[in-house]
């Protein structure tokens, strides 16, 4: 892809997968637009990348259409994450139509919307299923209106990775052990959100033509309880255990750190039984190595858990 004939917008710009989409287009040569809310902070984290000429901060919310209206104008591609809908599902969804419908009729060719595993492993059934569900139903019947001139790319990651470092990083610290309310058994997909931004960077910095309607599923390691205890005690030195709490302890445990209902009765309900996508090897051919493990990943994190 040509740089100085393509452009790209990044929503969700400051968060851990969308800085590294950031970065990752930037030292490609990419002209990329960052949209986020704090200038200064932003200005801070791509400190190196503003340096380069390649890097735009926009300055907007969700709620300031006319300011993203106005900057999104002569880009052709848009990296989409929306994450705010732990309290109002409906929030993604409306917040993904409008960014994508505006993006659209203002010229963008190709939106890469960064969705969820759910949407396969669950459909409409639980909050994050229903929202990603009908966000993508949205998305697709935007881009199918114009098919010649409008390109849609899905990303699918099951659980991240980084989601120890609040989900378990008590328990671990403290008291040397995962806690959970599924068997020691039960398995779960998890990718790092490294590989996700990997992923996104390759899709748009290649070929509208060559993505365009493509679904990509990233798992990693589908690992048990009990297996990722040992990869924990492998690389902290130390043994940690898994133990199962029963499921209305650990639903209590999540809303009484301010998690909805919904959120909470939804990671219960996964928790309880195998939640486990089929690993996603295959992405290697997209990214040009292999899908990081949850070993490599906690090598580079141990110290929080310290």
């Amino acid at each position: 892809m040509s740089a100085s004939k393509e452009s790209v917008f990044v929503i969700g710009a400051s968060g851990n997968i969308g800085a590294d989409v950031v970065r990752g287009l930037v030292k490609k040569g990419i002209q990329t637009t960052a949209y986020v809310r704090d200038e200064k902070k932003t200005k801070e984290l791509f400190k190196d990348e503003l340096k380069t000429g390649h890097l735009t901060i926009a300055v907007g919310d969700y709620t300031t259409i006319d300011a993203y209206t106005k900057a999104i104008q002569g880009h052709t591609r848009l990296f989409l994450l929306v994450a705010d809908f732990l309290t109002k599902p409906t929030t993604l969804i409306q917040n993904k139509y409008t960014f994508g419908r505006i993006a659209f009729e203002q010229g963008v060719r190709q939106i890469v919307d960064l969705s969820s595993v759910s949407v396969s492993l669950t459909g409409m059934v639980g909050i994050i299923g229903y929202a990603h569900t009908a966000a993508e139903e949205k998305l697709w019947a935007l881009a199918d209106d114009n098919p010649d001139q409008r390109s849609l790319v899905i990303l699918r990651p099951g659980g991240f990775m980084s989601n120890h470092l609040w989900i378990d990083i008590h328990q671990i610290k403290h008291a040397n052990k995962i806690v959970s309310c599924g068997s020691s058994s039960s398995k779960a997909t998890w990718i790092d959100t490294r590989d996700v931004a990997d992923c996104a960077v390759a899709v748009l910095s290649e070929s509208v033509e060559k993505h365009d309607r493509n679904v990509y599923e990233l798992g990693a390691d589908c690992l048990s309880n009990e297996q990722r205890a040992a990869v924990f005690s492998k690389v902290l030195g130390r043994s940690i255990t898994y133990e199962q709490q029963s499921m209305e302890d650990f639903y209590k445990a999540l809303t009484n750190h301010n998690m909805s209902h919904s959120f909470a009765y939804e990671l219960t309900q996964y928790s309880m039984g195998d939640i486990c996508q089929t690993p996603t090897p295959q992405i290697a051919i997209i990214i040009g190595r292999p899908l990081r493990t949850l070993e490599e990943w906690l090598k580079e994190n141990a110290k929080a858990f310290q």
